[in-house]
């Protein structure tokens, strides 16, 4: 039976996913940039597109709520 709590649940389990994303997508940017690889640009543009949907929803939410 699917209830508030359960759909709550869901959307708190998703942001802490993406944000464990964001985080480890970060961390290899930032590994190849010490060891001199370079910018890894498909990273790069995942993590910018997350944290761009990211600060849209939280204005959205903020200006609707």
């Amino acid at each position: 039976m699917f209830d508030e709590r359960m759909i709550l649940h869901r959307y708190k389990a998703t942001s802490h996913a993406a944000v464990a994303g964001s985080l480890a997508a970060a961390f290899i940017i930032l590994r190849a940039q010490f060891r001199g690889e370079g910018l890894r640009k498909d990273l790069f543009a995942v993590l910018c597109v997350m944290a761009v949907t990211k600060v849209a929803a939280l204005a959205y939410y903020r200006l609707r709520d």
